[in-house]
């Protein structure tokens, strides 16, 4: 399973390699010279098959791809003036058919197979969100957004007579009522508390982890229920211990407080947008490494998983992070996303020093498959160093020295260590005398083929007594210990529920052992060296330690804790009608299960919306709960001083489906 030891390439399907040119589409939706960025331009799944097994993904040493959502798109044109098309995979139709402009289902299987032969693991792109684009007012608009089921036709924007889609308007980005429940841009929301909807996103999803896929991106988090996302998770570990992780986009001055919850809350890992901005504004908006600290310190601090965030550079919904004027500042960017705290996620083409704008100049079709370029070396080196170093994959970060433009700081894990050293000066640069945590001895930079002048010697100590850099430089150094110490270092799922499977990764850990989760003992389902892949226990809700014990007697206790839910869960929607609030209170709910906090008011949830769904002074909320049982719950006013007042009466009652989404309307008790 992906771990912070591994990186990820994303792929835009059509827009790497075109394998088989028998199955491009019509002349309206193609591109044949590839000059309209805005149409089909060829790439498919025969054409990442090709390039797997030549092995030029590989030689980069990334352990999975991620590539555009593989369903049947819209098969028509926008009304624009470039005729835009589907070929990024985000306009779906029917989540259980195959985007044939990609290939066969038969070719997507043959892409996982022959992926995973090759130690890639394969993460498909996923839209919950919404269908494609729809005006109400004008259904011959496309395909009115239209959703099918296997082909069958189940509604369509227009004349939606079950309430399928979302019909509030489109989101002003206002706050996160706006965002959750409006539609987001021209785009036909699908209503996930919908039970029709809810099952065939549950389905589709189903689907395509059957066909082999080991991860899932999900697309557009920020604009899904955090409360139907958090039981979407737990319905795809239940097929498999899939990674999941989803898109929240972060403008560079919006606080990422809400982002973190829904990380910490659901165990969902998300693209880390503040890395990425911090990064373009070091290397291209005059910005100093400080900012760099202060966004890891800053990290830390907000994310309980943050080594099971996805970091990048960039991706296709931003201008490429490569200039023309200055394509050596990539290399740079690249150390350092290489050595950092998460999961490197790098965008296609950027090995290869593709630029481009905005949208669709930052997803054209792939240049060029040069394996000499710096950038491609640079890679290799490190992603195999990230795979090996567990310093680089699961250490800390300690600083050693900085400048406005200059970084040096190393990663350490038990006796594995890792020195980097970056200047970003156009000038030379000497760092001043100081001792890391590398043993005595000569040391050569792993980027070496890249950067000349790499050769340092550890004195007695640890100590270095200077060093030159050079002008635009990156070092790497590195020290894997020869030790045999068992040690698990990471899991996953983050949450689950029992009999849910849970995967550990680790080193020296043996052929055999016992593992436990919250003192009992989990169903070992394979035990490896590196990787143990168990069953958790049944036990009750709660954050639980997970600790084992090797065959020879050597106990090992794993960073963080376990999150175990009551039971599989389902969404319910929260109504409360008749609760008047003055102007700076909301409303929350407590309850009786691990989901609701269990009567304890700083772990309830909400906080209620008012304006969208249902109008002030009736309440509403998306919550996770246990499936199949008896609930109790009470809601409170609380305002911004912290201030609470319960409703009075008994607890409010009732007993939650068992399976899909459902609704519970009750009124404030005064």
């Amino acid at each position: 399973m992906l771990n912070p030891g591994h990186s990820v390439y994303q792929i835009i399907t059509d827009r790497f390699f075109e394998g088989d040119p028998g199955i491009r589409p019509s002349a309206e939706l193609f591109s044949s010279d590839q000059s309209n960025l805005r149409k089909y331009l060829g790439g498919d799944w025969e054409g990442i098959i090709r390039k797997i097994k030549d092995g030029y993904i590989t030689e980069m040493g990334f352990k999975a791809i991620l590539i555009s959502q593989p369903v049947e798109n819209v098969h028509s044109c926008m009304g624009d003036e470039e005729g835009t098309t589907s070929y990024h995979g985000y306009w779906p139709r029917d989540f259980l058919k195959a985007n044939a402009y990609f290939g066969s289902l038969d070719k997507f299987k043959e892409l996982v197979d022959v992926a995973h032969e090759k130690g890639l693991k394969v993460i498909i792109d996923f839209t919950p969100n919404h269908t494609s684009p729809a005006l109400e007012l004008n259904p011959g608009y496309m395909e009115n957004g239209a959703l099918y089921r296997r082909g069958q036709f189940i509604a369509s924007y227009s004349g939606d007579m079950e309430r399928v889609f979302l019909h509030n308007g489109g989101t002003d980005f206002l706050d996160a009522e706006d965002s959750l429940y409006r539609n987001l841009y021209d785009l036909a929301g699908l209503d996930q508390m919908n039970p029709q909807v809810d099952a065939i996103l549950r389905e589709g999803i189903g689907f395509w982890l059957e066909y082999g896929v080991d991860g899932v991106r999900i697309d557009a988090a920020k604009h899904i229920p955090p409360g139907w996302l958090k039981s979407f998770s737990g319905c795809i570990h239940a097929y498999k211990p899939a990674f999941v992780f989803g898109e929240w986009f972060l403008h560079a001055h919006e606080s990422p407080s809400d982002n973190a919850a829904l990380a910490n809350d659901s165990g969902i890992s998300l693209l880390h947008f503040m890395f990425s901005h911090t990064l373009r504004s070091i290397f291209h908006g005059g910005g100093g490494f400080e900012q760099f600290i202060d966004m890891l310190s800053g990290s830390a601090n907000s994310y309980e998983h943050l080594y099971d965030q996805l970091i990048f550079l960039d991706n296709h919904d931003m201008t490429r992070f490569t200039v023309h004027e200055n394509p050596s500042l990539t290399d740079l960017a690249l150390s350092l996303l290489l050595t950092s705290i998460g999961i490197p996620l790098v965008y296609y083409g950027t090995e290869q020093y593709m630029c481009g704008g905005d949208d669709p100049n930052n997803r054209a079709m792939m240049s060029a498959f040069n394996r000499e370029t710096s950038a491609y070396r640079i890679l290799s080196q490190l992603n195999r160093l990230r795979e090996r170093n567990f310093a680089i994959a699961y250490g800390g970060i300690k600083v050693l020295y900085m400048t406005n433009r200059v970084l040096v700081f190393e990663r350490s894990y038990k006796r594995d260590v890792a020195l980097i050293m970056l200047n970003v000066e156009e000038s030379t640069h000497e760092i001043p005398e100081m001792v890391t945590s590398l043993p005595k001895g000569e040391y050569s930079s792993l980027l070496e083929q890249v950067f000349a002048g790499n050769d340092i010697c550890i004195n007695s100590g640890g100590r270095l007594s200077y060093k030159v850099l050079a002008p635009q430089s990156a070092y790497v150094y590195a020290y894997e210990s020869e030790q045999e110490e068992p040690v698990a270092v990471h899991y996953y799922p983050k949450a689950g529920v029992p009999g849910n499977e849970i995967i550990i990764h680790g080193r020296h850990l043996g052929d055999r052992g016992s593992l436990f989760v919250g003192g009992q003992c989990a169903n070992v389902i394979s035990w490896k060296a590196d990787e143990i892949v168990a069953r958790i226990p049944y036990l009750s809700a709660g954050s639980h330690k997970i600790m084992g014990t090797t065959g020879q007697e050597s106990e090992f206790l794993l960073p963080g804790r376990l999150t175990v839910w009551t039971a599989p869960l389902v969404t319910v929607r929260f109504v409360v009608t008749n609760a008047f609030t003055d102007y700076a209170s909301q409303i929350y709910v407590s309850g009786n299960v691990y989901e609701l906090g269990e009567w304890e008011i700083d772990r309830a949830r909400g906080p209620f919306y008012n304006h969208i769904v249902y109008r002030y002074p009736s309440w509403y909320c998306d919550i996770s709960l246990p499936a199949d049982c008896t609930v109790e719950f009470i809601l409170f006013k609380k305002n911004k001083s912290g201030s609470v007042d319960r409703e009075k009466g008994l607890p409010h009652k009732f007993t939650t489906p068992r399976e899909g989404v459902s609704e519970i309307t009750v009124e404030w008790q005064s």
